[in-house]
């Protein structure tokens, strides 16, 4: 009986823990193929999601968040690449995803029925947190990507330079090659602030630059180097003949675009050449030892002497220069120059470029311009500015007279077209006062004069007077 009553007692108390399994099991039952309440991976509660379902929800969520960021580099309008947190090395972990997924599974699926149960209430009092560790941004992709965009931004900078000396455009005498900026692409800096952007994701357009590289030499600074230094003209009388006219045209072509560089000398003679029939030079009146005669070069005394004012007032050292023996009616006493050449004599104008640039001359015969009729010899000088307002002029003052002789000159016709007996006499010249002329440079600052130098002290001989006397005896 009594023992028939401890199987009684057991079957029921075996029957009473059948009956509470069952329970549980029903309770549990709906999460025997998903993941129950309270379990969060990367944020996302995967409650409810069989094992399949849950991966793939998360690694659509990884997948957003890899492609959420993005980054266009753009140059100029191009886009040369677009960024991702794929292209900075970023990847989805799977494994990582897989161990977490399989660790939350088996918190509610291993055990008996109670023990599941009982981990599943926990997961009601303490969730269960699990997250991908992310993956480290690289910059090695991207220091390779910006590498290879660089030789596109990159450029030496190109200096300005001067193309062609034009001596016989007065507006533009030169042409200049414009100076251009270059640029160098910092990738180390550009790398640095992507980077920053992508760990902020900000995304959008990063518009790439180089950083300025500034040329050696603008054309600012070449025009100090070609300014105008001076501009002298001279009168041609109207009495000139075409034949000196052309003899001063050849002279001043002959160094019309020369370029003096810094400690060159120019000589009038050799620059010029021999006065010549076959040189290309014409017949002119030409003055000789005080007379005027004819002679082959007539009138480029005058090109000699535009160019000594336009060096003196470009502030250049002259080396040689001699005056006429009489006053020349396109220059002021003490601002000539004189120039012969022939196999047995030589009077030479020279001067050298004492500046530290180049000097360009441009020379040439123009029409006046108060009167097209009128013709006027032209040279300009340029080459170092003399600075902002600075000119030159010159200035001759007579500091003495001298009385011309009293005895004459004569000089024998020997045609006897204008006197002919021997005791006949006729004034083929009056006699002329000489003159001691001295001559200054003038500094001008804003049209001031702030400096005075003397440049030369020139004797201008009297002349006697000069007749004619017949050659036939007296009958």
């Amino acid at each position: 009986m009594f023992l028939l009553a401890l199987i009684v007692i057991g079957l029921s108390v075996f029957g009473v823990q059948a009956l509470r399994d069952r329970q549980v099991a029903r309770l549990i039952a709906p999460y025997e193929e998903v993941y129950a309440p309270g379990i969060y991976i990367n944020g996302i509660g995967i409650a409810g999601l069989k094992p399949q379902e849950a991966l793939e929800a998360l690694r659509e969520d990884m997948l957003g968040k890899l492609n959420s960021w993005s980054l266009n580099l753009n140059y100029r309008g191009h886009t040369f690449a677009t960024l991702t947190y794929s292209t900075l090395g970023m990847t989805i972990e799977e494994n990582q995803l897989y161990a977490l997924l399989n660790q939350a599974w088996q918190l509610t699926h291993t055990g008996d029925v109670h023990t599941r149960k009982a981990a599943i209430d926990k997961l009601q009092i303490s969730p269960y947190y699990g997250q991908v560790a992310q993956s480290e941004l690289s910059d090695q992709q991207l220091e390779t990507m910006l590498s290879q965009i660089a030789p596109f931004i990159n450029k030496d900078p190109v200096d300005a330079a001067i193309l062609h000396f034009q001596p016989d455009n007065d507006r533009e005498p030169f042409i200049f090659q414009q100076e251009q900026q270059g640029a160098r692409f910092d990738i180390p800096s550009v790398r640095e602030q992507i980077m920053a952007w992508a760990a902020a994701g900000q995304s959008g357009d990063y518009e790439l630059a180089g950083e300025a590289i500034p040329p050696t030499v603008t054309v600012a600074q070449l025009k100090e180097k070609v300014a105008l230094r001076s501009s002298i003209s001279t009168p041609i009388s109207t009495s000139s003949t075409e034949n000196r006219n052309n003899n001063i045209r050849i002279s001043l072509s002959r160094m019309n675009g020369m370029i003096l560089k810094p400690g060159e000398s120019f000589s009038f003679n050799k620059v010029v050449g021999p006065r010549t029939l076959q040189a290309g030079f014409y017949e002119a009146l030409e003055q000789v030892y005080g007379d005027l005669v004819t002679g082959v070069g007539g009138g480029v005394c005058q090109s000699s002497t535009t160019l000594y004012q336009a060096t003196l007032t470009a502030g250049l050292t002259i080396a040689k220069r001699s005056i006429h023996s009489d006053k020349v009616s396109y220059s002021d006493l003490g601002q000539d120059a004189t120039v012969y050449l022939s196999s047995g004599r030589e009077i030479d104008f020279s001067f050298k470029n004492t500046t530290p640039e180049n000097i360009y001359i441009a020379a040439r015969v123009r029409p006046a311009s108060n009167s097209s009729k009128r013709l006027v010899t032209e040279i300009r000088i340029y080459g170092q500015s003399l600075g902002e307002g600075v000119s030159y002029r010159l200035n001759s003052e007579t500091v003495q007279v001298l009385a011309p002789p009293t005895d004459k000159k004569y000089v024998v016709d020997m045609t006897g077209l204008i006197v002919t007996y021997r005791d006949e006499e006729k004034l083929k010249s009056k006699a002329q006062e000489g003159y001691v002329v001295e001559t200054y440079l003038e500094k001008l600052y804003n049209g001031q004069v702030v400096e005075r130098k003397f440049i030369s002290r020139d004797t201008y001989q009297p002349k006697k007077a000069v007749y004619y006397r017949g050659n036939t005896p007296v009958p």
